[in-house]
């Protein structure tokens, strides 16, 4: 994970991203929220009081203009959004953002996706928030059109576009990396309906385990991704890593460190499992 989060900076995000490549690091992330309110009703999915560790101040860098900024300085590292909520955008204007990241990064871009949960957020953005679930089917099928077409339109039950075009489009086409990120059944439908793998945040190896199981009797083989995260004092990786694994997991992303050892930690992971 990039420390586009709590402490964004060009020397944080560099340090992180440069480093990941060296080492060889398959994938770099990053999170995205645009505004959070200063108050909202407490149903955070990662936290057994629905409360999250963050608040209204917290430094939120935006997720594209941070990957595009990241695609500029690497060659070789994937450069993944894990989600982008679509109650803070609309399809077209993420259709546009993504194409750009990766047409900048010659073709990197891994995009993560989300109902969302946060329904403040859109709320102050103006944005819809109900039928969450169908609003993100019919944004999945509008980005492909959007990667693929010279012009197309689109008459859904929630999204209706004109004939328009959407230019540039993405090196990666069609084949653009989706992921669906959620903790429930809908997300697994979804993931496994629209050729998408699943990415799971902040959940026990055997709850992956489930999940995938769930993800692959629907479609065979589909992806799978989960976030991981450790406590500075506990030396847990090889733990998680192989529980992981056994878990069916084929991308493991590791949150940890927002502070001036971030980069000594992914040194020590790279090390012993690189």
């Amino acid at each position: 994970m990039l420390p586009s989060y709590l402490r964004p900076s060009r020397e944080t995000v560099l340090g992180v991203a440069q480093n990941a490549e060296r080492l060889g690091f398959d994938s770099v992330w990053t999170n995205s929220h645009t505004v959070v309110p200063a108050s909202f009703k407490p149903r955070y999915p990662y936290a057994e009081d629905g409360v999250p560790s963050w608040n209204a101040m917290t430094a939120w860098a935006d997720a594209m203009v941070t990957l595009g900024f990241v695609a500029a300085a690497t060659e070789r590292v994937r450069l993944g959004v894990a989600v982008v909520p679509l109650i803070i955008t609309d399809p077209i204007t993420l259709a546009k953002q993504s194409a750009t990241v990766d047409l900048l990064s010659n073709g990197r871009l891994e995009l993560g996706l989300g109902a969302g949960w946060l329904l403040e957020e859109g709320e102050a953005l103006g944005h819809p928030t109900d039928h969450r679930q169908a609003r993100l089917e019919e944004t999945i099928e509008v980005l492909r059109l959007a990667w693929t077409r010279p012009t197309f339109s689109y008459d859904g039950r929630f999204v209706k576009i004109p004939e328009v075009g959407v230019h540039p489009q993405p090196p990666q086409g069609e084949r653009l990396p989706l992921w669906i990120g959620g903790q429930g059944d809908a997300a697994v439908r979804i993931a496994a309906e629209h050729g998408a793998g699943l990415f799971i945040w902040l959940q026990t190896p055997e709850r992956v385990a489930e999940y995938g199981r769930a993800l692959r009797a629907l479609r065979p083989g589909a992806p799978l991704a989960a976030c991981v995260w450790t406590s500075q004092e506990e030396r847990l990786w090889a733990g998680q890593v192989r529980a992981m694994e056994k878990a069916g997991v084929d991308l493991m992303v590791i949150g940890r460190r927002y502070d001036d050892r971030q980069v000594s930690e992914i040194e020590r992971f790279a090390s012993e499992f690189l």
